[in-house]
């Protein structure tokens, strides 16, 4: 901390502290100083924290689309394990596909809805990100 005089005023000694801020070697915010003054300036600091944002931001949209193709990876395992063990013959007894026929149907469309659905909403957005 530097006390500086800046003037007298009557007899009183008017004076300005200059306090100066360090940041140690290799610190996250030291990147923000991009030219290399050793100044961090407002739009220096506003660039870096845009940066961060931009990271987080790719990383969760990244984790959300690692989920959703979990989620089609375990809708067509089950459609077609289901398609499979119907077409078993006696896996199921004929008797139980009469009671089980419109749960499976049901099953099976919002399956492939969800499979559909991600299919065409990747390539939507393959497409959007060419332009």
């Amino acid at each position: 901390m530097k006390l500086q005089t800046v003037g007298n005023l009557g007899g009183c000694i008017l004076s300005e502290v200059n306090m100066t801020k360090k940041l140690e070697k290799g610190s996250a915010w030291d990147k923000a100083d991009t030219n290399g003054d050793n100044i961090i300036t407002d739009a220096e600091l506003d660039a870096q924290l845009a940066r961060e944002e931009r990271k987080l931001r790719m990383e969760n949209n990244d984790k959300k689309e690692d989920q959703q193709r979990y989620m089609v990876w375990f809708s067509m395992v089950t459609v077609t394990g289901l398609i499979v063990a119907v077409l078993i013959p006696g896996l199921i007894p004929v008797e139980r596909l009469d009671h089980i026929g419109p749960i499976l149907s049901t099953f099976l469309i919002s399956n492939m809805g969800v499979i559909g659905s991600f299919i065409a909403m990747s390539a939507w957005s393959k497409t959007k990100e060419t332009k």
